[in-house]
C-alpha cells in the first residue's frame, strides 16, 4: 500500500510536470525578487534618513519601489504559466497605460522629486536660489520643494518647476573657503589685509562648526551720477563693521559696468543659513544709506576689504538684486 501510495504520487507529478516545474521556477524566483526588495528598501530609506528627507517622501519613494518590484513579479509569473495568462494581463497593462495618462503630470512630478532626492543638487538646510525664489531648504516630498524665504514666509514649490528651473545652491566645503583665503594671504604683500586674512583663517578653523559654510553673493548697481568714490568708502566702512557676523569680512569688486550704471558684487561667507536670513537684510539696507546725504563715509577707514575688480558682461538694475555666486 505504502509503495502503490508513493507511485501515485509520482505519478501526478509526472503526469503534471508541465504546470508543477514553472510554478517551483517561478516560487525560487519570487523568494530571491523578495530578498533582494527587502535589502534595496532597507538601503534606501537608512540613505534617506541620514539625508535628512522627511518620513513622507522616504514613505513614498519606497512605494515606487515596491510598485515596480510589483510589475517585475507580475511580469514574472506570465512568463511562468503562458500565453493565456499573458494575454489577461496585457488588457490589463492597456487599462494601466490609460489610467497613467490621465495621471501623467502626477506621474511626473513623483519621478521629478525621485530624480531630486537621488541626484541630490540640494539638501534639507541648504540655503539655495530656485529661479526668483531664495531662502532655506526645510523640506523636500516627492511633490514639492519647501522653502523658507527671507521674510520668514514659507513656500511650496513644485518638483516639475524645480527641474525646469536654474538652481543656485549656496553651500561651499569650508575646506574650499579656507584654501582661497590661504591663497589670496600668500598673494598679497599689503600688511594690513594680510592680517585681516589671517584673522579670518583663524576664525574659520575655529569658529566653523561643521563641514560646510555658505558663500553668499548680491549685487547693488550705483548710477553714474553718484560720487563712486565715496560710496565705495561707505561700502569698506559697512563691510568692516560687520566683520563679526560672519566667517570673513565681506567684500565686494566691481562686477560689471554698462549704461544703468557700476555694480558692485559684495560677497560674504555664513556659518549657518539662518545667518543669511538674519543678516542680509540688514546689511544689504546699511549698504544702501550711500544714498542719504548724512552719511559720513568721507575718511578712509582702515583695512578696506575691497577685492580685485571684475568686469564681465551682467545684466543690471537700478535696485539691489541678489545674484548667484
Amino acid at each position: 500500500m505504502q509503495l502503490e501510495f508513493i507511485y501515485n504520487i509520482i505519478d501526478a507529478i509526472r503526469n503534471n510536470w508541465a504546470f508543477i516545474y514553472p510554478l517551483l521556477v517561478l516560487i525560487v524566483e519570487l523568494v530571491i525578487l523578495g530578498v533582494v526588495y527587502a535589502v534595496t528598501t532597507r538601503g534606501i530609506t537608512n540613505r534617506l534618513r541620514d539625508s535628512g528627507v522627511s518620513r513622507e517622501a522616504s514613505t513614498g519613494m519606497v512605494l515606487i519601489i515596491r510598485i515596480v518590484f510589483f510589475v517585475v513579479a507580475i511580469v514574472l509569473s506570465v512568463n511562468a504559466f503562458g500565453p493565456d495568462l499573458a494575454a489577461l494581463i496585457s488588457l490589463s497593462t492597456l487599462f494601466g497605460t490609460a489610467l497613467g495618462l490621465a495621471f501623467s503630470q502626477a506621474v511626473s512630478g513623483l519621478v521629478n522629486g525621485v530624480y531630486i532626492l537621488v541626484a541630490r543638487p540640494f539638501r534639507v538646510g541648504d540655503y539655495v536660489r530656485i529661479g526668483d525664489v531664495e531662502g532655506v531648504v526645510t523640506d523636500i516630498t516627492l511633490n514639492y520643494t519647501r522653502i523658507l524665504q527671507p521674510d520668514e514666509t514659507r513656500i511650496r514649490l513644485p518638483n516639475t518647476n524645480v527641474l525646469s528651473t536654474r538652481v543656485t545652491n549656496f553651500r561651499v566645503p569650508v575646506e574650499d573657503v579656507i584654501q582661497d583665503v590661504t591663497k589670496e594671504r600668500l598673494s598679497t604683500d599689503d600688511y594690513s589685509l594680510r592680517r585681516r586674512l589671517t584673522t579670518a583663517l583663524y576664525r574659520l578653523r575655529k569658529v566653523a562648526t561643521g563641514e560646510v559654510a555658505y558663500r553668499y553673493t548680491f549685487d547693488l548697481t550705483l548710477h553714474y551720477t553718484l560720487d563712486h568714490v565715496r560710496s565705495r568708502r561707505h561700502f569698506a566702512v559697512v563691510c568692516q563693521k560687520w566683520d563679526d557676523r560672519f566667517l570673513v569680512t565681506p567684500e565686494f569688486q566691481v562686477w560689471a559696468s554698462d549704461s544703468n550704471g557700476i555694480t558692485y558684487r559684495f560677497t560674504i561667507v555664513a556659518e549657518e543659513p539662518s545667518d543669511l536670513i538674519k543678516h542680509v537684510g540688514p546689511l544689504m539696507n546699511e549698504l544702501l544709506m550711500v544714498y542719504s546725504e548724512e552719511a559720513d563715509v568721507h575718511e578712509e577707514p582702515p583695512d578696506v576689504p575691497i577685492s580685485k575688480s571684475k568686469a564681465v558682461p551682467h545684466e543690471s538694475s537700478s535696485k539691489s538684486s541678489r545674484t548667484e555666486s
